[in-house]
């Protein structure tokens, strides 16, 4: 359960090169800076995701986070960007062969990709679809309006998981909805610091 929770965080948990961002406003989706930091609750527990610095994976320039639960770090995770996309590459020891593109860009309605990777010895199947661009979203960091990814009936290691991801500007993902064969767990930010 562990595993398949820091798969299906990791899956939507923020994140791309900083040095993109610059030069692209619709990765504002992910404002990441580095020491950038995300605060989700997540039934009684907290969740903390910070940027943490850079590391270079396969010629590609990563964005590092580490997730922590109750102050302990339990997944560091490697995230890029491309012209079409933003990729997850590496979670803890486990590189993720192809990365998996967790939004697609530029951002359009109905947009559509197929996932067929493996993270480690595990597989991950599905397709991502871009369901809205203007979703009204409420979390307890405030009332925003999303871009709205979700990622039905994925099979990840055998088990049938469905994943959603609300991305705002400027905050990144602001929520993550994810059902593990029919239990539903529910990420919503709290509190986002923009670092320098």
């Amino acid at each position: 359960m562990l595993r398949t929770l820091r798969l299906a965080v990791g899956a939507g948990v923020v994140l791309v090169a900083s040095t993109v961002l610059a030069q692209a406003p619709t990765l504002d989706l992910f404002p990441l800076k580095a020491k950038s930091k995300w605060v989700y609750k997540v039934a009684d527990q907290e969740v903390v995701v910070e940027v943490t610095g850079t590391e270079k994976l396969n010629n590609e320039e990563c964005t590092k986070l580490d997730t922590k639960v109750g102050g302990q770090v339990k997944a560091t995770e490697l995230y890029f960007v491309k012209a079409d996309g933003v990729y997850r590459a590496k979670v803890k020891d486990d590189k993720i062969d192809p990365p998996v593109k967790i939004l697609a860009l530029p951002v359009k309605k109905d947009n559509s990709w197929k996932v067929d990777s493996k993270v480690g010895a595990q597989t991950v199947k599905g397709e991502f679809k871009i369901k809205d661009e203007k979703e009204k979203v409420k979390v307890p960091a405030g009332d925003f309006e999303a871009v709205v990814v979700e990622g039905a009936d994925f099979d990840i290691a055998g088990t049938k998981t469905t994943v959603k991801q609300w991305f705002v500007q400027g905050k990144g993902i602001v929520k993550l909805s994810y059902s593990i064969q029919g239990t539903e767990s529910i990420l919503e930010l709290k509190e986002y610091t923009e670092g320098k």
